[in-house]
């Protein structure tokens, strides 16, 4: 990895970022879920990830995004020990508690095997975490990671899950976007990241479910290498 240039995370220190929200659209971003797509939650040493079924229906579209349909692979979390650490990325300096990854890979190519050698060949949408008041929304997800915790079998995902629930809010869209990586192995410079700058809260108690799983599974900030970072509103 000695000549990589754009590893993920990064810190998002608004000096480095570049407003262009002609070609960044908030509004533009859409994500179509398919109810019934996220299907099970599987837990390990590492973490959780929820999968998706088979001849997944759920897309990604964006403006900012190459022109193309991006199908949902599974999403993620990564967190930490207390409040105030396990996002992974940075906003100015600062980390926040959690951040969650939707990961999507360019159908353009004939699979995600294919997609994650390809340096457009996926697109993840990070939704940052803050601890603080109970998320209703959250529950579901929370509560199946939960049940899933020391079983070595996936668990069933609520029928009314609805992806879109996680997200901020619709008029909360804004986000900022670069090149980068898997931030676990392989590290594969593969990624168009999205992160919405607004971060969803969620409890204590939520997020005490994930640690009992590992305290803290985030990677640190890696060199910018003189990256571009896009937005879709002045960041600074």
């Amino acid at each position: 990895m000695a000549a990589a240039q754009r590893q993920s995370p990064i810190d998002i220190i608004g000096q480095h970022v570049f407003c262009d929200d002609e070609t960044c659209k908030a509004d533009a971003l859409n994500i179509e879920y398919k109810s019934g797509d996220c299907c099970d939650v599987i837990v390990n040493e590492g973490g959780f990830r929820v999968n998706v079924k088979r001849h997944c229906g759920t897309f990604l579209t964006a403006n900012h995004l190459p022109n193309a349909k991006f199908e949902l692979a599974q999403f993620h979390a990564h967190w930490g020990c207390n409040s105030k650490e396990g996002s992974e990325h940075l906003l100015n300096g600062k980390q926040l508690s959690g951040e969650v990854h939707f990961v999507f890979w360019n159908t353009n190519y004939m699979s995600f095997n294919e997609a994650v050698e390809k340096p457009d060949g996926l697109a993840v949408v990070g939704v940052f975490l803050k601890e603080g008041k109970y998320n209703d929304n959250y529950h579901g997800l929370i509560d199946t990671v939960r049940k899933a915790t020391g079983n070595t079998t996936p668990i069933s995902m609520p029928k009314d899950f609805a992806l879109e629930q996680l997200l901020p809010t619709t008029d909360k869209r804004d986000f900022v976007t670069y090149l980068g990586s898997l931030t676990t192995p392989p590290f594969n410079e593969c990624v168009i990241w999205t992160l919405f700058t607004e971060p969803v809260e969620v409890s204590y108690g939520q997020l005490n479910v994930l640690r009992n799983i590992i305290p803290a599974n985030h990677r640190v900030c890696q060199d910018r290498c003189g990256r571009e970072i896009r937005s879709s509103y002045d960041f600074n």
